[in-house]
């Protein structure tokens, strides 16, 4: 699939380090973040969801039925925080990425593309959930924006499919991970280092949701 680059040129033109590469490549690692796939899809120019494949984890489905729901139905239980996380080569993703992947799973659902929904959100539920356990203060609130929306994607999309009950419980996550967010937020403006500044001095970066 590199089309003929070395890992090294790879690395280079998706701005990931050689070591991810190799690990992916190499199946040690099994999942990656969804920035690092969207950055490997653009410097092969193919789509993101290409570089996933079907997962193992899908539901075998007759030819008339949508596509398999069981990958996203893990990516929202609540079993799934109690399982152990995979050790992670990479850096947690920024903020910024994590908006970004919002944006373009978001994107691909209104589009009707539900085969590659069912690819992609559960990575950016993954990704969401690394960054609140990474970020602290603001930048957790934003992350826990990100996590309520991605829920709220999954819940749309599995209502489309039919999925009532998987919708409610993905309603249920969105919503834990706004109030998760907003006490945040909350302890920030009471902390004595809030007083005094402003969001346009770099005090509060407040989720793009709640804008």
């Amino acid at each position: 699939m590199r089309r003929k680059l070395t890992q090294e040129r790879l690395a280079e033109r998706a701005g990931l380090s050689v070591d991810v590469i190799r690990k992916l490549e190499q199946g040690v690692r099994q999942t990656a973040r969804l920035s690092t796939l969207n950055a490997l899809a653009r410097a092969l120019d193919v789509e993101p969801s290409t570089l996933v494949g079907q997962p193992t984890t899908f539901e075998v489905r007759t030819e008339d039925e949508q596509p398999s729901v069981l990958a996203l139905r893990q990516a929202i239980s609540p079993v799934a925080d109690l399982l152990g996380q995979e050790s992670d080569p990479e850096d947690p993703p920024t903020i910024a990425q994590l908006r970004a992947s919002l944006r373009s799973t978001e994107h691909i659902r209104r589009e009707g593309r539900m085969g590659e929904i069912g690819l992609l959100l559960p990575q950016l539920i993954r990704d969401a959930k690394a960054g609140s356990r990474t970020f602290t203060g603001s930048e957790g609130a934003a992350a826990q924006s990100v996590l309520a929306e991605a829920y709220q994607v999954a819940a749309t999309t599995l209502a489309a499919l039919g999925k009532e009950d998987a919708a409610f419980t993905a309603l249920e996550r969105s919503m834990k991970a706004a109030r998760k967010g907003m006490i945040l937020i909350l302890r920030r403006l009471e902390s004595p280092a809030w007083h005094g500044s402003s969001p346009s001095r770099g005090g509060w970066l407040m989720p793009s949701s709640w804008r």
